[in-house]
């Protein structure tokens, strides 16, 4: 298993547009090929940052499966309206 570290950056001021969209889209992302599970975060420090953690089957999964598949491009078009910049994202064994 591996789990994904997406550290995002929300436009300020569309929080809780943002939270609202990723709970209603969270059930998109778990439906995708090997993901296990997802979870949001708030930064406690900085307003407009977050922290999503997903639990893969593999590495492969999230990079070769999912970035093809429409689970990708529906949660694509549920949460990127929100981003002030590009997320950053890491990789870590379980």
């Amino acid at each position: 298993m591996i789990f994904e570290y997406a550290y995002l950056y929300v436009t300020p001021g569309r929080e809780e547009e943002f939270e609202k969209a990723f709970r209603q889209a969270s059930p998109i992302l778990l439906a995708a090929e090997g993901c296990m599970s997802a979870e949001l975060r708030r930064d406690a420090e900085t307003s407009g940052r977050y922290l999503v953690r997903v639990g893969w089957e593999s590495l492969s999964h999230h990079l070769d499966v999912f970035p093809g598949s429409e689970n990708a491009a529906e949660l694509a078009k549920a949460i990127e309206p929100y981003f002030a910049k590009p997320p950053e994202l890491r990789h870590f064994e379980a």
